[in-house]
């Protein structure tokens, strides 16, 4: 919330000063500076970041493939399979 808050302020307070530095606006610098000093106080306020959530994982990914050897498939109807 202070990032969207500060981020507004940042960009009046700019706007007043006028003028361009290296083609960008005071508006433009003033919300960069509001928006980094607001997500600084908002990471301080809300913490850093929750715990690393552990998303599911495949156990055993085989491919299906092809070889010299190997038996080859055989299917009835359509059926995508491995081959060259």
């Amino acid at each position: 919330m202070a990032t969207i808050l500060l981020s507004a302020a940042g960009a009046a307070l700019g706007s007043g000063f006028g003028g361009t530095v290296l083609g960008l606006s005071g508006s433009v610098i003033g919300r960069a500076i509001g928006a980094t000093v607001g997500r600084s106080i908002d990471q301080r306020i809300l913490g850093g970041g929750s715990d690393a959530a552990e998303v599911g994982r495949v156990d055993r990914f085989r491919l299906s493939g092809v070889g010299y050897g190997l038996p080859v498939q055989e299917v009835w109807g359509r059926m995508r399979v491995a081959g060259e």
